[in-house]
C-alpha cells in the first residue's frame, strides 16, 4: 500500500475504535455495562486485529523477534524445550508458546502481542474516566504510541502494565500492582526502571519543603549524568541480562556506528524531540494557567522522561534512551487528555473546538514522525494475506 493509502486505512481505524470507545463510556455512565464491556471489546479489538493481519515487514523488529519466537514455539514440543531455543523474556515466551498451539500463523501472535498492549491500556483509562474522556485517552495512545508498539513488542507490553500498576497502586491495591509488575518484567526486564520511576516520583510529591525537592531533583541530575559509569556496575555486578551488554556499552562509545547512532543533524529526530517538548509542557503550563488539578504524579514522571530522553539524546547522540523513558512516556495517554479541562468548553462548539485542537496536534505529529519519516517501518502497511 502507499503511504496514502496506509495513512487512510490507520485514520479509519483509529475513528472507529476511538468512537466505539466513546459509545462505551456513554454506556457506563448509563450503568448499562454489559453493553459497554461488549463496546469496548470492539473498540480494543479494531487495532489489534489490524496489528494482526499486517504483513511480517511492517514493524523493524517483527522478523527478527516475533517471527523467530514463533517458530521456535511451532518447532518445540514442551514449554522446557520452546525455552531452551528461545533466549526471548519468559512472558514473551509464554505468549508464543499458548499462541503457536491454538494457531499456525504468526499473525495471531502480532494480534496477541498487541491485544497484551491496548487491554492494560484501556483499562487504565477506564480507570479515569471521571477525569478525563477514554476515547481522548485512547486517541492518545494510537497517534503517539501504537505505530511505535509495531516494531518495540516486548517494551510496550511492559510499559502498558506498568501504565496499569501505578493505577492499582494509587488506589492502594497493591496484590493487583505486583501482578501488574510481574507482567510488565516478565515481558521486559527495563520494567524495574518503570517501578523506580513511580517510586521517584511519589516520594518527589510527598515532599512539600523546598529543600527535599531540591535535593531529590540534584540526586536525579547526578544519576543521569553518570550514566555511563551507572550502566557499568549494573552490568560488571550482573544486575542486567548479559543481552543488553553490547548496546549499552555502544550508546557511550560515541566513536561506534551502532543501531539508533545519530551523526550529523537529523530533521526527523528534532522535530520528534519538539513534539515530545510540546507533549509534556503544553499541558502542564495549560493546568498552572486555568488553575486545573491534576495527578502530580503523572506530571512529574512525564518530566522525568522528557529529561532522560532529552539528555541521552543530545549527551550521546541516540534516541536509544527512549527505550527506558518510554515507562514515562506512556503517561502521556494520562496526561495529554486532560488538556481539555484547559479550555472553557461552556458550549458544545467549544467542546468539539477544544477537542478538535488536541486530536489536530496529536495527528500531525503521528503524520509527520510515522508516516513521513517512516518510524518503526509500519508507514507503508501491507497486508499478510
Amino acid at each position: 500500500m502507499s503511504i496514502g493509502e496506509s495513512t487512510l486505512l490507520y485514520l479509519f481505524v483509529f475513528l472507529l475504535s476511538c468512537f466505539f470507545t466513546y459509545c462505551a463510556e456513554k454506556k457506563f455512565k448509563l450503568h448499562s455495562d454489559r453493553e459497554a464491556v461488549v463496546l469496548s471489546l470492539i473498540a480494543v479489538l479494531i487495532p489489534s486485529i489490524l496489528a494482526g493481519v499486517r504483513d511480517d515487514t511492517v514493524g523493524k523488529d517483527v522478523l527478527q523477534y516475533a517471527v523467530r519466537t514463533f517458530n521456535y514455539a511451532e518447532m518445540s514440543t514442551s514449554f522446557t524445550q520452546m525455552q531452551e531455543l528461545s533466549k526471548e523474556p519468559v512472558g514473551y515466551v509464554i505468549l508464543a508458546y499458548i499462541t503457536s498451539r491454538l494457531f499456525n500463523d504468526t499473525g495471531y501472535f502480532l494480534f496477541a502481542s498487541q491485544l497484551m498492549v491496548i487491554g492494560p491500556v484501556y483499562y487504565a483509562l477506564y480507570k479515569n474516566r471521571k477525569r478525563f474522556p477514554m476515547w481522548l485517552g485512547m486517541c492518545t495512545y494510537l497517534f503517539v504510541f501504537y505505530n511505535n508498539s509495531f516494531n518495540i513488542m516486548k517494551q510496550s507490553v511492559s510499559a502498558a502494565f506498568i501504565v496499569l500498576c501505578y493505577c492499582f497502586i494509587k488506589e492502594k491495591k497493591l496484590i493487583k500492582a505486583a501482578i501488574c509488575f510481574v507482567i510488565a518484567i516478565s515481558f521486559h526486564f527495563s520494567a524495574v526502571f518503570g517501578l523506580l520511576f513511580i517510586l521517584l516520583s511519589s516520594f518527589v510529591k510527598n515532599k512539600t519543603d523546598t529543600t527535599s525537592k531540591i535535593i531529590m531533583a540534584t540526586v536525579f541530575f547526578l544519576v543521569i549524568m553518570n550514566l555511563e559509569g551507572l550502566s557499568t556496575f549494573l552490568i560488571e555486578n550482573s544486575f542486567l541480562p548479559e543481552k543488553y551488554t553490547r548496546n549499552i556499552y555502544a550508546v557511550f562509545d560515541l566513536d561506534a556506528d551502532v543501531y539508533l547512532r545519530i551523526v550529523g543533524f537529523n530533521a526527523h529526530v528534532f522535530m520528534d524531540w519538539i513534539f515530545r517538548v510540546l507533549l509534556v509542557v503544553l499541558p502542564i503550563l495549560g493546568f498552572s494557567r486555568v488553575n486545573k488539578k491534576v495527578d502530580e504524579n503523572v506530571k512529574i514522571l512525564t518530566v522525568i522522561g522528557l529529561i532522560f530522553y532529552t539528555y541521552v539524546l543530545f549527551a550521546f547522540r541516540t534516541v536509544y534512551g527512549g527505550r527506558i523513558s518510554m515507562y514515562c512516556d506512556f503517561f502521556l495517554i494520562l496526561l495529554v487528555p486532560r488538556v481539555q479541562k484547559v479550555f472553557t468548553r461552556r458550549s458544545f462548539a467549544e467542546r468539539t473546538a477544544a477537542n478538535a485542537v488536541i486530536v489536530s496536534f496529536m495527528g500531525i505529529y503521528w503524520y509527520l514522525w510515522v508516516m513521513v519519516s517512516g518510524w518503526s517501518a509500519s508507514n507503508y502497511f501491507k497486508f499478510r494475506f
